[in-house]
């Protein structure tokens, strides 16, 4: 006579003990995914609250620039030695480029913030 031997467990319960398993699992990783999730919307939100301050302040300490390089090279042009004048036109191009890269940076923050640009 052949002796059959019982297993402890049968393949429903091994199936319904994997299942637990995974949910015990999936449920601690959306957790984690979660928290995770909320750190990086923390970290997003700060980034784009710092590139608009630093749009903001790039674009007005560039206007300020631009203006002083104005009021050098064009309007008080006689008071000014003309290295003082090249230099003026010199520092236009460059205050130009650093209002458009401000501006750029303000956008950046304005649209990760979900405000609408016009």
């Amino acid at each position: 006579m052949i002796a059959t031997q019982s297993t402890p467990y049968s393949h429903e319960d091994l199936a319904e003990q994997l299942t637990q398993k995974q949910s015990i699992q999936l449920d601690s990783a959306s957790t984690v995914n979660q928290h995770t999730l909320a750190q990086l919307g923390a970290a997003s939100t700060r980034f784009y609250s710092h590139a608009l301050t630093g749009g903001n302040s790039t674009m007005l300490v560039a206007m300020i620039g631009l203006l002083l390089c104005i009021l050098v090279g064009y309007s008080y042009a006689d008071s000014f030695s003309l290295w003082a004048q090249v230099g003026s036109h010199i520092g236009l191009i460059l205050f130009a480029t650093a209002v458009k890269i401000g501006y750029v940076m303000r956008c950046v923050g304005l649209d990760g913030m979900g405000h609408l640009q016009l």
